[in-house]
């Protein structure tokens, strides 16, 4: 099933289960489709959403919907979803190794993760689609980014799911699998704000 998503020019929309997900976000082009789905908010605690307001780019969910069950493979061929990691904040990366701003902020989560080592925390990168000419666990291991581990989804069923087509795309999953907010495109993961951030969901 693929869920609409709305792209305005202050914001973006798309539905999970029968319920809409705004979120302001900058984005210069007109709307691609509109879902009539049943509009739900919630209200974010005051400390998460000044800690979302402090790293560039990111945008709260207005509300916070069930993370999509698209199946994905581990490089051993072992099939997963993010239900699997309930219990831990989960920072999903959509990426390809064709993609250049991917592999530029690839260092960058690496380094947040070494940060939250032992912690409930995992950043989890998702090869999506087609790759570039390195496989992309050959990528990871080559860069010394020993701190990620790869999974795929070479059908693309996560950015269908979601209806987007834009590579990078992070988004910040609670321990519950709810998706909080995210971003469209490369930011600075390994920055202070970004830190502090995470660590305000995982006290939450």
């Amino acid at each position: 099933m693929r869920f609409p998503f709305v792209v305005g020019l202050a914001a973006l929309a798309f539905a999970v289960a029968g319920y809409g997900i705004y979120l302001t976000w900058p984005a210069p082009s007109a709307p691609l489709s509109q879902s009539g789905s049943r509009q739900v908010s919630v209200a974010h605690p005051a400390g998460l959403q000044a800690a979302a307001d402090a790293v560039r780019g990111f945008r709260l969910l207005a509300n916070a919907p069930l993370a999509p069950d698209v199946k994905l493979k581990t490089e051993a061929g072992e099939t997963v979803t993010l239900a699997d990691y309930r219990g831990k904040v989960v920072l999903l990366n959509l990426w390809a190794t064709w993609c250049p701003p991917c592999k530029r902020e690839m260092p960058d989560l690496n380094a947040l993760q070494t940060a939250f080592a032992g912690r409930d925390f995992v950043v989890l990168p998702v090869a999506t689609g087609r790759q570039g000419a390195e496989e992309p666990s050959q990528f990871l291991r080559k860069r010394s980014l020993d701190a990620l581990s790869t999974v795929y989804d070479p059908g693309r069923g996560m950015l269908d799911v979601l209806g987007i087509d834009s590579l990078p795309s992070t988004f910040l999953i609670d321990r519950d699998g709810r998706m909080l907010g995210g971003v469209l495109g490369m930011i600075d993961w390994n920055s202070d704000a970004v830190k502090t951030l995470i660590e305000t969901v995982l006290k939450g």
